[in-house]
């Protein structure tokens, strides 16, 4: 799969869920959203405040979602 069309896959699944989920149930749909956008926030502020090795990890995992290679290692001086 293409960087971009893997992007279109999860763009679709994170629109499509609440939109399915609004279909069945629309609580159900709000909890969803409320859920998805829990995750996305504790990702983010685990990359932004957490100790160094959490931090890296929530960034590694922000560029897998998005298809990124990760960045070449450093050599330690």
């Amino acid at each position: 799969m293409t960087r971009y069309g893997r992007l279109a896959a999860l763009a679709t699944t994170a629109a499509g869920a609440p939109a399915i989920a609004w279909v069945v149930h629309p609580i159900l749909c709000g909890a969803i959203v409320s859920l998805q956008t829990t995750i996305g926030l504790f990702i983010i502020g685990v990359a932004l405040f957490g100790s160094a090795r959490l931090s890296e990890r929530a960034f590694r995992l922000l560029r897998w979602a998005a298809d990124r290679p990760e960045p070449p290692k450093r050599r330690p001086r």
